[in-house]
């Protein structure tokens, strides 16, 4: 469902949400194990991801296989894997995700330097004390000039027919993803994106971002569908809440905006029915 404006604001006065955390889901899920599912090291001896890949039972079309890239890969990758097999098992579709190593390095990965305000601010949170943080920059790079080329060099991919997904953190990347490189990828899903993150930073990211569209001529070409889930109920005017990113985006012409809220869900539990919404947002259902 798109929202069109006139519907926007009474969804979000139906809506109302549950604090957005940083933390992943804490409960385990088992590794895929299957012909057809495989990961392999990326990056430094010292400091490597976990390439998570799925392959399709099926063959390549003549443009290559679309892709679904999700971040948090222990966690994401089996919620896709069961979701596609289950619902599109012969869908040209190949799985991408993004792990690690050992060591967790997510939070620098997925964040901005963290900002203390100069001035209180109400609800602001700091990052953990014992947690990196500032290497979205080169984590993006490195997904977007490293990465994606070594994807392309090992299946045939069709470049132009990409989704990312992320949740919590992973979510707060997405949005930075599209308003810095929106083309990067075809669709964009933010799940519980961690909006609260530097007293709103991606709040007045996505002002910049639709300053910047109507400097260029008013309008995102090749239009970008941009899916935002949210657990709980929406509460306005809160950090926690991504309703006022929402309606920034909504306004923004390009942008196709789906707002996708799951009152009776949590921040862990909603990685499932999100997933399910990004792989059907990908098959174009």
């Amino acid at each position: 469902m798109i929202l069109a404006r006139r519907h926007l604001l009474s969804l979000m006065a139906a809506t109302a949400a549950l604090p957005s955390l940083a933390q992943a889901p804490q409960d385990p899920v088992d590794e895929i194990i299957h012909p057809r599912a495989s990961h392999f090291p990326f990056g430094p001896p010292d400091a490597q991801w976990r390439i998570h890949v799925g392959l399709p039972d099926a063959p390549p079309p003549p443009q290559g296989y679309s892709a679904i890239l999700s971040l948090d890969g222990r966690k994401t990758f089996p919620q896709f894997w069961q979701h596609r097999e289950a619902r599109a098992a012969k869908a040209p579709v190949i799985l991408f995700a993004i792990g690690y190593e050992g060591a967790i390095r997510r939070w620098r990965d997925l964040t901005s330097r963290s900002m203390k305000p100069v001035q209180p601010i109400l609800f602001y949170r700091a990052a953990p004390a014992d947690r990196l943080t500032g290497g979205r920059e080169a984590f993006l790079s490195m997904i977007a000039d490293q990465l994606l080329p070594e994807l392309a060099r090992r299946y045939p991919l069709n470049r132009k027919d990409m989704t990312i997904y992320g949740h919590s953190l992973g979510g707060l990347f997405v949005l930075h993803a599209l308003f810095t490189r929106p083309h990067l990828f075809a669709r964009y899903v933010a799940a519980d994106p961690s909006v609260w993150w530097n007293a709103g930073e991606s709040q007045r990211e996505a002002q910049a971002f639709a300053g910047g569209v109507a400097a260029a001529g008013g309008i995102v070409d090749p239009a970008i569908p941009v899916m935002i889930a949210q657990a709980g109920r929406a509460r306005q005017g809160h950090p926690h809440d991504p309703t006022s990113l929402i309606r920034i985006l909504s306004q923004i012409r390009g942008i196709e905006t789906l707002y996708r809220p799951y009152p009776q869900e949590n921040h862990g539990s909603l990685m499932a029915p999100s997933t399910m919404d990004a792989l059907d947002l990908h098959l174009r259902k």
